[in-house]
């Protein structure tokens, strides 16, 4: 089975290693970026954490006395980005309640609130620029909080702006960060001629998968506007990772396995907390 998936990484994984970026490029980089948080989403799956709390689970106060919002926040603060816009819908309240302005953290927070009903992130970021939060000559990250990064040897921004000014250099417009696997959530078996041959619990699947991190150039914009309303639903990644992929201006650059966890759910929120 080993053998198997090794062979499938080396047919579907090919990515290529981002040559790292000057401190100049970086400093230029952290002065012309957005770093868009986002905080809209109901988040059913984590409705039993929450309990009774008004809250939006970016916003839920963990043992630490920190938030996963305020968690993404300091992880780009401390590598030198200072400009946040919160994308808020559910619970707006408690987000604007516990950022503020952003200067209790040393960084400049605005707020982008959806119109009216839930628009999806391809409608928040639409909403956003629409309404000037986003700024139209700076690159855009957009994190999802509950996607935390832990154990990061390095620089996470700084390493994911290298791959994003790699992207960009080659013609580029938007570049996804991925882990090159991760593990299957079952147990994994082999079968041949309807035989178990090889039981393999937890196998790590070397598909590359997003994790909610994503960098667009200012070049998407005009996509953001052509592909999305402010009437319906929709998600960027559906919708526009399609298009740039068939486009080849869809970008890859990875990062370790290990440093990403989806806090979706009690069970993971459970892992981040041994963590922590």
């Amino acid at each position: 089975m080993k053998k198997a998936l090794e062979n499938l990484k080396q047919n579907i994984a090919d990515i290529n290693i981002s040559p790292k970026i000057t401190d100049e490029q970086w400093k230029d980089f952290t002065e012309n970026v957005v770093v868009a948080l986002m905080s809209g989403g109901e988040g059913s799956r984590f409705k039993s954490v929450l309990g009774e709390q008004a809250s939006h689970k970016n916003s839920f106060q963990l043992p630490n006395g920190d938030t996963m919002l305020e968690l993404a926040i300091k992880r780009y603060r401390d590598a030198g980005v200072k400009n946040f816009v919160a994308l808020v819908y559910h619970e707006a309240k408690s987000v604007e309640e516990l950022l503020g302005d952003g200067s209790k953290l040393g960084v400049n927070i605005t707020y982008s609130y959806d119109p009216e009903k839930p628009v999806g992130k391809g409608g928040a970021v639409l909403n956003a620029l629409l309404n000037g939060s986003i700024p139209r000559d700076k690159h855009l990250i957009v994190h999802n909080p509950d996607d935390v990064i832990i154990d990061y040897e390095g620089s996470f921004p700084r390493d994911i702006a290298a791959g994003h000014l790699d992207g960009v250099g080659k013609g580029n417009t938007a570049t996804v960060v991925v882990v090159e696997e991760t593990p299957y959530a079952f147990t994994g078996m082999k079968v041949v001629d309807s035989q178990v041959e090889q039981i393999e619990m937890y196998p790590m699947i070397p598909i590359p998968t997003h994790i909610g991190v994503t960098i667009f150039s200012p070049d998407a914009y005009d996509l953001f506007e052509n592909q999305f309303n402010l009437e319906e639903k929709q998600d960027f990644e559906k919708v526009l990772f399609p298009i740039l992929a068939e486009e080849k201006k869809l970008y890859v650059t990875s990062v370790p396995a290990h440093t990403w966890l989806a806090v979706n759910n009690p069970k993971t929120f459970k892992k981040l907390l041994e963590h922590l």
